[in-house]
């Protein structure tokens, strides 16, 4: 047997290990990075289809000659991230798997071929324009190199839209900023829709620097017909001249002109600061007032001497949509000379004082609803700084202009059970800016026989208030996206087996209204109700001698009558044409049994049909007979012999403007004396006797606001499952008792304990606020929970993810949005061009703490 070839194997062993070791060494990179030179454009600042992002990469070697491998195939990627560092981009996932050798020699380099981004994701589309980061990667090493971009991609703007631009100085001034107000307008006669657009954004060119401005479409989704909304400001400082474009990309509209004032260039080198109290989530209100405070920062590096030769050192000028300055702070002011030397340091801005507005105008006028630039000026140095505020105003403005706008309404029944409705507005006058001051377009009221409205509700509820209608004069009609009534809910219909008049009111600082009429079912004629009449009038028939009054429940209003021995309800009085029951006269009436009406279904007093009106006569308010009608936690009642409690809800006198109402509904200021001011017309104060009931519901109330202190009206009903008139008069109690004590905020009012610690001298900041807690399987806890669900992943859904998921139209899902962020538990945030919206960190606490909120 030959000699054992153990030791020659381990010697080749050994010499394949060194030479491994030996590779590893030479393919050390701690010497070698990636440098890698884009290519610059001098005449703008993003990259687009034409002026595309294109990197030189180049690997330099500071150190030893190193060996490298490569893939030849794609020695470089290029990954893309959002503002989110979501990875949008996977340069990888189309490099195939390919390597080769690649030597560096000792402090030297190696260039490789241009990498130009195409700005199209995987699939081939262009990405959004936006901002994101673009990351150049070595496919061997990891070596890479990133810089964040601005993107305009390819865009076709709707060519039923037009952009307008107007330029505005201040007035009676040629030697300050000028301000550019950039209109994106919708002139056609029908609604278009820009949530499906590509997003982009407007190009700013002012003597040749171009800059990105605002999105193409500002925060719009949906233009009404006629709407036009600015969309972007453009603040030019004072020069010699200046050259201005404005245009979207792809050059489908550009606007240039030139600007000339007299004055001198700036003599200091510095920015301007500008502070506000606006938030684009909080818009300002009537009573609202505009501060800012403004601060000229030093950009020369080095302190500079600042003399100032007027009193007018810092000035405001407010400019509306419609391209008018409606506040100057220099009107009516002299600038006095003066010599005032200041020195402007490097890490210290000089403060300015700037005068506040409270949204008046030059007239003394209160302003309109829209959109308000504020420009804030430092005039002797030509320094200028914009910024935009929102002001909403939902009550009528008597120096809003007249019109000769009238609405005209049409209805197509699409089957049995759904009415369409289509609103078409026209003008005869001349072209009128028309002002919305709710979220929602209309408001849509049946109306009965009896002039009573039956059902109320608001309708296209996709929208923000203050937005601008432009209505042109002539024949031009403008028709508005038609909407759907369904006439039945929950299979329940929303109103009574009638005839009906339907009311539409769009909901405009103009009033503007239109009525049609309508029977339900459609089927329904006048000939078979007089039939049914006629088969019921063989029930014996009674008189009745009193009033009727009328009591507001969530169904309509029920008349009721107490003719001394009983309390009767009113039916209808369907033979009886055009008589209405009313709480100013005293009558006989003949009447026979029958079913009651469905606003006093929740009685049990027996109901009647007036079928004769034997006689009526006027009363004097002093000597009117009311029933003697009690709260119902204070009636005793037995099992032998049941009696109505008549007050449940708010008594109210139903007036037949419908806006009203929505008004008194929606504002606990004035629903809360509209309430006391109904029980008192009913006689329902001062005639209610106490009851351990009674003093019971005020311990609940008592109870609820030691733990809850600061929960508004509406929220006491909810939680205690009191009616209107109810807590009114519980509250009413306990204030005369000095226990509790009210304050306003905004709509609601709020309620709190009367104690050394919480009493009306307590400061605002110091007061609590209990967090609103919707119901969780309510649309608007489920929208709670898919926010929460989603946050939770890093995602913020938009309002049309949220209708598609929650299977729900997106004016329910706008409507839901705007309350939850009124009240604090949801914030909406712009992200690239899209709305999106995430839980504010109460809405967080409340799921957290909540036991019903997150459960399966």
């Amino acid at each position: 047997m030959g000699e054992k070839p153990t030791g020659r194997f381990l010697v080749v062993a050994g010499l394949l290990l060194a030479s491994l070791m030996a590779g590893f060494a030479s393919a050390d990179t701690a010497g070698v990075h990636l440098d890698a030179t884009v290519v610059a454009y001098e005449e703008q600042a993003w990259y687009d289809a034409e002026h595309p992002l294109v990197f030189t990469p180049v690997l330099v070697n500071e150190g030893a000659a190193a060996s490298l491998t490569e893939n030849p195939a794609c020695p470089f990627v290029i990954d893309v991230y959002d503002q989110t560092e979501a990875l949008l981009v996977d340069g990888d996932a189309a490099c195939p798997d390919r390597s080769r050798g690649l030597d560096l020699p000792a402090e030297g380099s190696r260039t490789f071929e241009d990498i130009v981004w195409s700005m199209k994701d995987t699939e081939g589309e262009w990405l959004e324009s936006g901002s994101y980061t673009v990351e150049l990667v070595h496919t061997t090493t990891g070596l890479s190199q990133r810089m964040s971009v601005a993107v305009q991609t390819p865009v076709s703007v709707p060519s039923e839209l037009t952009y307008e631009v107007e330029w505005v100085e201040r007035s009676g001034d040629s030697d300050g900023a000028w301000l550019g107000l950039v209109s994106l307008h919708n002139p056609s006669t029908q609604a278009v829709d820009v949530d499906g657009e590509p997003s982009c954004f407007l190009q700013h060119t002012i003597n040749g620097d171009s800059v990105l401005g605002g999105a193409c479409y500002g925060h719009a989704e949906t233009l009404m017909p006629g709407e036009m909304l600015v969309v972007d400001q453009v603040l030019v400082h004072a020069s010699d001249a200046a050259v201005v474009t404005v245009s979207t990309p792809g050059d489908g509209f550009v606007h240039q002109t030139t600007l000339n004032t007299t004055s001198a260039p700036s003599s200091v080198e510095a920015d301007l600061l500008l502070t506000t109290n606006s938030d684009p989530l909080q818009p300002f209100s009537q009573g609202s007032t505009f501060a800012a405070q403004l601060a000229m920062q030093n950009t020369l590096g080095e302190d500079q001497v600042v003399t100032f030769t007027s009193s007018c050192r810092a000035e405001l000028w407010i400019v509306d949509d419609e391209g008018r300055v409606v506040f100057d702070s220099r009107s009516g002011k002299e600038c006095q000379p003066i010599q005032l030397e200041t020195t402007l340091e490097t890490d210290q801005p000089l403060s300015l004082t700037l005068p506040q507005w409270n949204f008046f105008d030059s007239e003394g006028c209160r302003v309109q609803p829209g959109t308000y630039t504020a420009v804030t000026e430092v005039p002797q140095f030509g320094l200028a700084k914009a910024t935009t505020l929102e002001y909403r105003d939902t009550e009528s403005n008597p120096c809003t202009p007249s019109s000769d706008l009238s609405l005209l309404s049409s209805t197509a029944w699409l089957d049995e059970d759904t009415l369409q409705v289509n609103p078409v507005l026209t003008n005869t006058g001349e072209a009128y800016n028309l002002r919305m001051i709710e979220p929602c377009a209309f408001v849509v009221a049946f109306i009965d026989a009896s002039q009573e409205t039956v059902h109320l509700f608001q309708t296209l509820c996709d929208d923000y208030d203050g937005r601008k209608v432009v209505v042109p004069s002539g024949e031009t009609a403008l028709q508005f996206d038609g909407f759907n009534i369904e006439m039945l809910q929950g299979g329940q219909a929303i109103v009574p087996d009638g005839l009906y008049t339907l009311e539409i009111t769009m909901l405009t600082s103009s009033a503007l209204s239109a009525t049609t009429s309508l029977a339900w079912p459609e089927s329904f004629t006048e000939t078979e109700e007089n039939e049914e009449v006629t088969d019921e009038t063989v029930v014996d028939s009674f008189e009745l001698t009193g009033t009727w009054t009328g009591l507001m429940t969530e169904s309509g209003t029920c008349y009721v009558m107490d003719d001394g021995d009983s309390t009767y309800m009113l039916s209808n009085a369907r033979t009886l044409g055009a008589w209405s029951p009313s709480s100013t006269v005293e009558g006989i009436y003949e009447v026979v049994v029958t079913a009651p009406a469905p606003a006093c279904e929740t009685f049990s007093a027996p109901s009647v049909e007036v079928i004769t009106v034997v006689m009526e006569q006027s009363i004097e308010q002093e000597e009117t007979t009311v029933p003697e009608a009690v709260l119902q936690d204070d009636i005793e009642q037995t099992v032998d012999q049941p009696i109505v409690a008549p007050v449940v809800t708010v008594v109210v006198t139903v007036s037949l403007l419908s806006l009203l109402s929505v008004m008194v509904a929606t504002n606990e200021g004035l629903r809360l004396p509209a309430t006391v001011a109904g029980l008192w017309f009913f006689g329902l104060i001062g005639k209610t006797h106490e009851t351990t009931d009674g003093r019971y519901q005020r311990g609940r109330l008592m109870g609820y606001l030691t733990a809850n202190p600061g929960c508004h009206f509406r929220a006491l009903m909810s939680a205690l499952d009191m009616s209107n008139g109810q807590i009114t008069h519980h509250l009413r109690v306990l204030e005369a008792e000095e226990n509790v004590w009210r304050k306003s905020d905004g709509r609601l009012v709020r309620y709190y304990p009367l104690t050394n610690q919480l009493n009306p001298s307590t400061a605002e900041a110091d007061l609590p606020v209990p967090p609103l807690s919707p119901d969780p399987n309510s649309l608007q806890g489920k929208i709670l929970n898919l926010l929460d669900q989603d946050g939770g992943l890093g995602q913020f859904p938009t309002q049309a993810e949220l209708a598609k998921r929650l299977e729900k139209s997106q004016q329910l899902i706008s409507h839901h949005l705007r309350t939850l962020q009124k009240y604090g538990l949801v914030e909406r945030r712009k992200m690239g061009v899209m709305n999106r919206y995430k839980l504010t960190r109460e809405a967080i606490f409340l799921l957290e703490t909540s036991d019903d909120f997150g459960q399966p």
